[in-house]
């Protein structure tokens, strides 16, 4: 195969498979797009649960299909396109790739491709072990993982789960999972001067602010945690800002804002990424109290700013990204009393705060779009080149 200098592959075909057409996805597939033939098969054009014009993005480097299907009840979108395609086209492919196995079709086109013994390579960004699931589920899931030739993986706290269903070490390539061009990362952590100047421009008055972004869709504002930062706020200072960028809060939660009094709570709507960088950089701290994340690219956002980070057990990036004690710190769901203490301890204490947000940088360089690209064309060419 021709390779550029850099030891990427310029003649390799890829074969895509996946639900939805996320942006971060999409910038992925781009990058992949500049270095192989990627063709793309996707189920959904939007999804309900995210703004529109965010979700509007396309590849420009990549050829992409809208699968058509039919909607079943409590299933989904059911389609065989894929299906067909392989069985006409699957050959002339140097890998097939599947992202994430979590959705009817995708479980079709899985089954298609074992009984016909293709070698192929699933995408999981990341998983959270459920330590409740039910047996039957348990086995079922072992019965169609442990079958995965190759498991592109992107995380360390998810090749563990992926070893309890049965993938071995040697079958598991990790990669660094983000939505991050190279230049999204900052050199340097924000100055005073530029915090200052940053906060005036967005009206920001608090001497102190804590930055939390997620989707309010997510379980009305409780799956992202926004009912621990709530209850957190009511312990600490009244000089501290809160802002929550999730979109527009449910009823509820103003409610809840206003009769706690929490006028330092503020709720910012949906900002474009040049917008929220801006609210990033103001920040002191980013907190992030999800209730659980199979990754969680907010975390990579905030780290690429300079921001320390506190988040729960259950965000997978934070399993990988945050290192206790050095740029953050980690929680159990639902403790509002541990996070209101962690948050008083960083704000009692500016020199270490800083050493977290310089740490931070130092731990989020190598998750870039171009590396995550990179990682993937080379180890299917190297896994081609030994098989």
């Amino acid at each position: 195969m021709k390779r550029e200098s850099d030891g990427k592959t310029m003649s390799m075909k890829i074969l895509f498979a996946t639900s939805t057409l996320f942006p971060y996805r999409v910038d992925w597939l781009n990058e992949m797009g500049k270095y192989a033939k990627v063709d793309i098969f996707y189920l959904l054009d939007n999804d309900e649960a995210r703004n529109s014009k965010w979700m509007s993005k396309r590849p420009e480097n990549c050829r992409y299909t809208l699968m058509k299907g039919i909607e079943l009840p409590r299933i989904g979108k059911i389609s065989l396109e894929f299906i067909r395609y392989v069985r006409k086209h699957g050959k002339e492919y140097d890998a097939i790739l599947l992202d994430g196995y979590g959705f009817s079709t995708q479980l079709l086109n899985i089954w298609y491709l074992n009984c016909h013994h293709y070698n192929y390579y699933v995408n999981i960004d990341g998983m959270v072990y459920n330590e409740k699931e039910k047996s039957y589920i348990n086995y079922i899931k072992k019965k169609i993982i442990s079958k995965f030739p190759y498991c592109l993986s992107g995380s360390k706290a998810t090749n563990k789960i992926l070893n309890q269903y049965g993938v071995p070490n040697n079958r598991i390539i990790n990669h660094p999972f983000t939505s991050l061009y190279k230049n999204d990362i900052y050199s340097d952590i924000a100055s005073l001067k530029e915090k200052e100047k940053l906060r005036y421009e967005l009206g920001i008055t608090e001497e102190k602010m804590i930055i939390s972004v997620g989707r309010f869709s997510y379980m009305a504002g409780y799956g992202k945690g926004y009912d621990v930062l709530l209850r957190a706020a009511q312990k600490l200072e009244k000089n501290i800002g809160w802002y929550i960028v999730g979109g527009k809060p449910t009823e509820e939660f103003v409610r809840l804002t206003k009769e706690a009094g929490l006028k330092n709570v503020h709720y910012v709507e949906f900002l474009s990424k040049e917008d929220l960088k801006k609210y990033y950089r103001a920040a002191d701290l980013f907190c992030l109290m999800t209730v659980s994340d199979v990754w969680g690219l907010v975390i990579n956002e905030a780290m690429a700013c300079g921001l320390p980070i506190i988040t729960t057990n259950k965000c997978v990036a934070g399993l990988d990204l945050v290192l206790n004690g050095e740029n953050g710190y980690l929680v159990n769901v639902g403790d509002d009393t541990t996070l209101a203490n962690y948050i008083y301890y960083l704000f009692s204490n500016q020199k270490l705060l800083t050493n977290m947000s310089r740490v931070s940088l130092q731990l989020i360089q190598s998750y870039t779009i171009e590396n995550m690209a990179t990682i993937h064309l080379q180890a299917i060419n190297t896994i081609n080149n030994i098989g």
